[in-house]
């Protein structure tokens, strides 16, 4: 669960604190910014491109693999 936080709260516990859990940064009573661990963003990138390529499975925008390389071997003659 993400919280909101200010500036000056946030470097508090960058300082203090190995494990950061998502959080908002405030400036200026406004959000402005969201800080999140690098493990939760590869996650969250790696989850994002196997949901789009099942998306693209299910439309049809996908290729068996022999029909695209013997369109290659046809048009490159290897």
């Amino acid at each position: 669960m993400q919280r909101e936080i200010t500036v000056k709260e946030f470097e508090n516990v960058v300082n203090n604190n190995d494990d950061i859990e998502p959080m908002i940064i405030k400036r200026d009573n406004k959000k402005d910014l969201l800080v999140i661990s690098l493990e939760q963003y590869q996650k969250d990138m790696f989850i994002n491109k196997i949901e789009k390529s099942k998306k693209e499975y299910v439309d049809g925008k996908v290729h068996k693999a022999t029909d695209i390389f013997k369109r290659l071997r046809e048009k490159y003659g290897y």
